[in-house]
């Protein structure tokens, strides 16, 4: 997983003219509005736990380091899978972890059997998987989270992308887990930057003595925006189902043979044999902007995006792939 150039800074070189298939975001959908700036409540409701178990972070991305730094004088081995998002990886590295990556792609498909927990480590897993858009079974997750407890080890799930899908975001009974999530691709808001961390008491209390004194306070206006979208969450559902419903036709029609076993969420991953970065290059040239497998520790796939472009863009896009794709297997 480790590379010369690094996933935000690759993504930054895109042309902005680009057909966007890269973005693990939504766009298209996002009326005005505010709510309440009680948004821990909120929080809290949607996953079924009482408002003294979540802390607000500026975003999912720092919660999942303060995740990070928060366990640090606990253990200091960091294990995850591949293809998954790399900065776990990155920010785990940074902090000095021993970092353990274990590859689950098999053939045409994610595999999501668990593991035998080791004592004193930290898992960490996005749900559904970014980059392929797969969704852990409740049994996985379960599992894994059974056997943490026991043993001084903890489990990470980033579920920001369950908002897709029909078992949003639930509270974990048992083990030493921890969820965190963020608003920023479900709602397709870039503006507003928000995530948060869920868990037990033992560990949210813990955690929050030391986070205060080292995290921006989110803003008022930040957290009622928040509030607003999380407040709307079956509005929002309908339209994205919708657009990525037209977008995924489209993918399945174009690039069906290619596709790694999944179902219609925003990310989804095509299999490119072992050239991932070469073909997310060449395609950068002919206009269409994609993410090669390689950043998430698997060359053999490319992440492609539905959820940004208009359906004549998506179209226009899949085709351009298509064609770069049935050009190599000749």
């Amino acid at each position: 997983m480790p590379m010369d150039v690094s996933l935000r800074e690759y993504i930054n070189s895109f042309p902005e003219e680009n057909l966007n298939l890269a973005s693990s975001g939504m766009k298209g959908f996002n009326p005005e509005g505010i709510g309440s700036d009680n948004t821990e409540e909120l929080v809290a409701k949607l996953y079924g736990v009482p408002k003294e178990n979540v802390i607000i972070t500026p975003s999912g991305t720092a919660a999942t380091f303060l995740t990070l730094l928060y366990m640090k004088n606990k253990v200091r081995k960091m294990i995850t899978i591949t293809p998954e998002y790399p900065f776990y990886y990155y920010q785990a590295r940074e902090l000095g972890y021993d970092v353990a990556l274990e590859n689950r792609l098999r053939d045409d498909t994610l595999e999501l059997s668990p593991w035998d927990v080791e004592e004193n480590a930290i898992y960490f897993l996005s749900n559904p998987n970014n980059p392929t858009g797969i969704l852990w079974s409740d049994d996985s997750i379960r599992s894994i989270a059974r056997e943490t407890e026991g043993n001084d080890s903890y489990l990470v799930v980033d579920d920001t992308f369950s908002f897709f899908t029909s078992s949003f975001t639930k509270k974990m009974e048992i083990g030493n887990n921890i969820m965190v999530g963020s608003i920023s691709k479900f709602f397709g808001d870039s503006g507003i930057k928000m995530g948060w961390i869920v868990s037990k008491d033992s560990i949210i209390s813990e955690m929050r003595e030391k986070i205060e004194l080292i995290v921006p306070e989110v803003s008022q206006l930040v957290k009622r925006r928040a509030y607003y979208l999380l407040s709307n969450v079956d509005l929002y559902r309908e339209y994205n189902s919708k657009k990525l419903g037209g977008n995924y036709s489209l993918l399945k029609e174009n690039l069906g043979e290619f596709l790694l076993e999944n179902s219609t969420q925003i990310i989804n991953s095509i299999l490119v044999g072992s050239r991932s970065l070469k073909i997310s290059q060449s395609l950068l040239r002919e206009g269409v902007s994609t993410i090669p497998g390689i950043f998430f520790g698997s060359d053999s796939i490319l992440r492609l995006g539905i959820g940004y472009e208009e359906l004549e863009r998506i179209e226009k896009g899949v085709k351009i792939i298509s064609k770069k794709l049935d050009n190599g297997k000749q």
